[in-house]
């Protein structure tokens, strides 16, 4: 039955390729040419040649054979890769009328049409609005006290790495996730769940993370004999409990005075929901502040991870800023409030970007309606690739692309270098952040989260290589990244030592501050917020997996994801001193309306930010 249902589909999908390829070689206008490319095989075209991890490499190479806007063919699709920023900006930005829409996503084929993923939402009006609405929320937040999660979780997070540095990508990721979970709504308590859901989400819209998104057809398998639809489905109702226990929750706190600030309260303080034609209602601003949290929490961890990786090749980079960073602060940790006296602080965090794209391919637009450019015809339709990669070695504008070089933003020989330094470089107008109308709008908390983040390692930390038990060094890779469309590195071994005694001294009082301020909000919550239950009710209450099945991922892949689910269930408790449990969903049924239940079941157990 099944096989009888995808040779189907197979069929279907040939012949339209077939009739749809004949239509666009008709309908090149007088004067115009076809985009150059690699010539492909009927209907898969040259999708064999794309390897599976670092497929940003080849798409590279090709630009650097085909010029710097060429066209490819995979199973019948025309995409359309550009690396030169210029180019780019001619066509995402500047006829950004026809190239602001989204391709659709097989494995998430409602994503252009549904209010529910704002970033990956086709240029309707329910974009426009969801749109309007999020950079209100985000002018909103430079007037509250937002600002302070970012630093408060950056306190966290030096510590835990002080006292494990092995861990560091669980720590980076939990830090990443608290703190947009504490500026959407208030509180890091939604971080674990949020983390499941996002990371799947990922999965699910990733060429390398399912499937369809790679053979096309298979979107059009039915749900049932769909896996990937299939995890999918789960992902989202899991996301969606979330979101609505996160809104509940929050209104909650604002009718008893006791909401801390965040997107959410901000819409409810001011009655947004009441100019439903403007903003729309407290279900589309939960989608909204939803997907905010998710693109933050997917996007901030990779150059994080990066920085770490720039600081064990090139030293000499860490022992700048560290000078830097002394001079500026005196004893004291980096803050947001000394950015204008830290530019070189500020050109790490851009060349880091830089150097290692977080979206090497760049997040895709697709083109409304047939276009010609410098005489090359782009059909309507098209998907279109600001390929990151590619324009950040653009040796025109970034001399000897592939070294890490902050000097670039800083000294006037560069032709990146711009003044005053007390402003530039910072991260606006950056291409790594989107083009046209589909810039990011999150870009002022990344730059924040990301100067706190490295400026504190550097302040606190000298991030050097491990060594064996011989002495020798443990070899570090030099590229290795995940191959998702958001890419972070492969796990590597380092050593974190304190540069003094007094600023491990300062780490543990920075520690203690932010547990006793989450520890106050615990108390509060306990009387509010009720947990998602994370298990399947349909299924004998098995945990639900959220991630969905890949095809396309190799051993080591596979073996990394097993670890980061074994690390994950190992901290996904950190409510300090674990005296009792979030309620699940099966515990408010049963007339708990409170959300907290006595436990006795962690007795003895201590969680990452309980201290001995």
């Amino acid at each position: 039955m099944a096989i009888g249902v995808a040779l189907l589909a197979f069929i279907v999908f040939c012949a339209w390729r077939l009739y749809t390829a004949i239509k666009l070689k008709n309908k090149i206008p007088e004067g115009a040419k076809p985009l150059p490319g690699p010539k492909g095989l009927p209907l898969i075209g040259r999708v064999h040649d794309v390897p599976a991890e670092a497929a940003w490499l080849k798409f590279y190479e090709w630009s650097k054979e085909y010029g710097p806007i060429y066209q490819q063919e995979m199973f019948g699709s025309v995409h359309v890769w550009i690396s030169s920023e210029q180019v780019a900006h001619d066509l995402l930005g500047r006829r950004n009328v026809i190239y602001s829409d989204r391709p659709m996503i097989p494995n998430l084929p409602d994503n252009r049409t549904s209010g529910d993923y704002l970033a990956l939402l086709g240029r309707t009006e329910t974009w426009k609005r969801q749109r309007k609405l999020c950079h209100h929320l985000m002018n909103q937040s430079d007037k509250q006290e937002l600002h302070e999660y970012p630093t408060r979780e950056r306190d966290r997070f030096l510590w835990l790495l002080y006292q494990k540095p092995s861990e560091y990508r669980e720590y980076i990721e939990q830090f990443t996730s608290r703190t947009v979970s504490r500026l959407s709504w208030g509180t890091a308590h939604p971080a674990r769940v949020l983390r499941k859901t996002t990371f799947g989400l990922l999965e699910t819209i990733s060429p390398a993370g399912a499937l369809p998104n790679v053979i096309s057809f298979l979107m059009h398998v039915p749900a049932v004999l769909s896996p990937w639809k299939k995890k999918e489905k789960e992902r989202h109702e899991l996301e969606s409990r979330q979101f609505t226990s996160n809104i509940e929750f929050v209104k909650d706190q604002v009718e008893k005075g006791t909401a801390q600030p965040s997107f959410i309260s901000t819409f409810i303080n001011e009655g947004l929901g009441n100019e439903k034609g403007k903003w729309g209602d407290l279900k589309e601003a939960q989608n909204v502040v939803g997907l905010m949290a998710i693109a933050g929490a997917l996007t901030i961890g990779s150059p994080i991870q990066s920085f770490l990786l720039a600081m064990l090749h090139y030293p000499e980079w860490q022992s700048k800023l560290q000078k830097e960073i002394d001079e500026a602060c005196g004893g004291s940790c980096p803050q947001w409030a000394d950015r204008e006296k830290l530019p070189m602080l500020r050109a790490i965090v851009k060349e880091v970007i830089r150097w290692r794209p977080p979206v090497p391919t760049g997040i895709p637009h697709a083109v409304e309606k047939d276009d010609v450019y410098n005489g090359y015809f782009i059909p309507a339709g098209a998907t279109i690739h600001a390929l990151e990669w590619g324009i950040t070695r653009d040796e025109s504008v970034y001399p000897d692309p592939e070294s890490f070089n902050p000097d670039r933003w800083l000294q006037p020989e560069y032709p990146t270098y711009k003044e005053p330094l007390t402003r530039f470089p910072n991260l606006d107008g950056f291409s790594q952040f989107g083009f046209g109308r589909r810039t990011c709008q999150g870009v002022p908390i990344v730059d924040q989260d990301l100067f706190l983040t490295m400026g504190g390692m550097a302040w606190a930390f000298n991030i050097q290589r491990k060594r064996n038990a011989d002495g020798t060094e443990v070899p570090v890779h030099w590229n290795d990244y995940t191959p998702l469309l958001i890419a972070k590195p492969a796990p590597f071994e380092f050593d974190v030592v304190v540069r003094t005694p007094e600023k491990a001294d300062l780490l543990r009082s920075m520690f203690d501050a932010a547990k006793e301020e989450e520890e106050h909000e615990e108390m509060m919550m306990k009387m509010g917020m009720p947990d998602v239950d994370t298990r399947d009710t349909r299924k004998n209450n098995a945990p639900m997996s959220t991630k969905p099945p890949s095809l396309t991922m190799n051993l080591r892949q596979r073996k990394e994801e097993g670890e980061r689910e074994k690390q994950y269930r190992e901290h996904e408790r950190d409510i300090p001193g674990c005296p009792g449990r979030w309620a699940t969903e099966s515990d408010i049924d049963s007339g708990n309306e409170k959300g907290y239940v006595e436990d006795d079941s962690c007795s003895g157990r201590s969680s990452p930010t309980t201290l001995s």
